[in-house]
């Protein structure tokens, strides 16, 4: 068995323990891809699935205004209160930290381990809800500037 295939097997084990469907959901479809010796569509991931990622994210984040949920007016009632103003900052800055996440993880993969152990301590021991590794990521990779550690 090689290494990636217990390391994704493991990430399964870990995102099952800390109830992170989507760590253990993707993890077991890689292994699966893996074991059904699919490398092109691996390979098809490792280059672009990120961007795929943030296509389907955005595009969810988008569907109420194509439902007809958001109109044009409540669009920019909701921008000009304070709750809108704040969660415009707030994205912005996560928009930012994304964009390092990115980067630290497409030159450092290995910074996945410490996101992936990070989501189930944190799902498990601080009852929380396990989100993006963007976010997380980009924040590592600001505090890691921050600090000069590497």
């Amino acid at each position: 068995m090689s290494d990636g295939l217990l390391i994704l097997l493991l990430c399964a084990g870990l995102g099952l323990l800390g109830r992170n469907l989507l760590i253990a959901g993707a993890a077991a479809a890689l292994a699966l891809l893996q074991l059904g010796r699919a490398q092109f569509a691996v390979r098809w991931l490792d280059e672009r699935g990120t961007a795929l990622g943030i296509l389907l994210l955005v595009a969810s984040l988008l569907a109420p205004v194509a439902a007809g949920r958001l109109s044009l007016r409540d669009f920019g009632s909701e921008l000009l209160r304070p709750s809108g103003l704040v969660a415009a900052v707030v994205a912005a800055a996560a928009a930012y930290l994304g964009r390092g996440g990115v980067a630290l993880l497409q030159a450092y993969p290995a910074a996945l381990v410490g996101l992936i152990v990070g989501s189930v301590v944190g799902t498990i021991l601080l009852g929380g809800v396990p989100t993006g590794p963007l976010i997380a990521a980009g924040a590592t990779a600001l505090l890691l500037q921050l600090f000069h550690l590497r």
